[in-house]
């Protein structure tokens, strides 16, 4: 695999903070979806102190029923919905979540393991595992962030399994993450030192952008009122592969086509009168073909077409 921005953040070794490297797993999928540098290297610092959190309960030698590697890669990849929704890299946001879940399931990752993209923020639902809890004291701590109705949780799972009295695991627990918040400043300026835009270098395959798009956002699409179809071409070792959309609704019918290049190109169809008012796009990111699959919603949706 050629070497990119994404896998350089998420693999190669770190001083200040020294970070444990991310899943390969995990850093591939990244690569492969362009993910920005700024998500990749929080993922990374995620995955390290899920990691510290691991490596503390294994000292502990309690039996929670967890699995350890699900625990690290749900760290390394709950946000990678952010590929899809951007702007939620530096603002409130909570479209990524269903996303990253429907974007891994897309990219073949199993169910048990796309959930954590989905559970991350909801750890106050009954729902949440010990697993999935963890994974979001992680997404917290990382930055000292104490959340008290999330220690609780963690508490009360601790003290069930080991028998001992709820505030003894707290004082446990607290020393563990007074600890990892003490080098919350290291982590941060780490993050912050990659931008939230700009991928890696390398031109991205947008016909798995296109399908990926698609596999996250179909459903709300189709909520909209709005008819929606992909397809590609053959998957048989042709040099330039492509992949295209359709949204119709009403009179109106846009197709856009992308090619593994990045060319794209975009048909905007009247189906009253067979008019086509074409575009031509040459792209190199998937935010860029994002860009475009938005503008042809707006152009498409029965509510805004005039």
């Amino acid at each position: 695999m050629t070497t990119s921005r994404a896998l350089s953040i998420a693999l190669q070794d770190t001083d200040r903070p020294r970070l444990r490297p991310l899943p390969i797993e995990a850093a591939e999928l990244l690569h492969d979806v362009d993910a920005p540098p700024r998500l990749v290297a929080h993922l990374r610092v995620v995955h390290d102190v899920a990691g510290q959190l691991l490596e503390w309960l294994g000292t502990r030698g309690l039996d929670l029923g967890i699995d350890p590697d699900a625990v690290l890669f749900g760290a390394a990849t709950h946000d990678i919905g952010k590929t899809l929704h951007p702007a939620e890299l530096s603002a409130p946001g909570a479209r990524h979540e269903e996303a990253g879940r429907d974007l891994l399931l897309a990219r073949g990752v199993d169910a048990d393991r796309a959930r954590f993209a989905a559970t991350h923020a909801a750890w106050a639902t009954e729902a949440a595992g010990t697993e999935d809890l963890l994974v979001s004291l992680a997404d917290t701590s990382w930055k000292n962030k104490r959340v008290p109705g999330l220690e609780d949780l963690v508490v009360a799972r601790l003290a069930a399994a080991s028998g001992r009295p709820a505030w003894e695991e707290f004082t446990e627990l607290d020393t563990v993450l007074t600890r990892i918040g003490d080098r919350a400043d290291e982590r941060l300026a780490f993050q912050l030192a990659h931008p939230t835009a700009g991928g890696s270098p390398r031109l991205t395959d947008l016909t798995h952008a296109l399908a990926d798009w698609f596999a996250a956002n179909e459903p709300a699409v189709r909520a909209r009122g709005i008819a929606t179809e992909l397809g590609h071409s053959p998957d048989d070792g042709r040099l330039k592969n492509s992949a295209w959309l359709t949204l119709e609704a009403g009179r109106r019918a846009i197709m856009i086509t992308v090619w593994s290049s990045g060319e794209t190109e975009l048909d905007d169809v009247d189906l009253d009168t067979g008019d086509n008012r074409p575009e031509h796009r040459d792209l190199t990111t998937a935010q860029e073909l994002h860009d475009i699959l938005a503008s042809a919603l707006d152009r498409a949706d029965p509510g805004t077409d005039a």
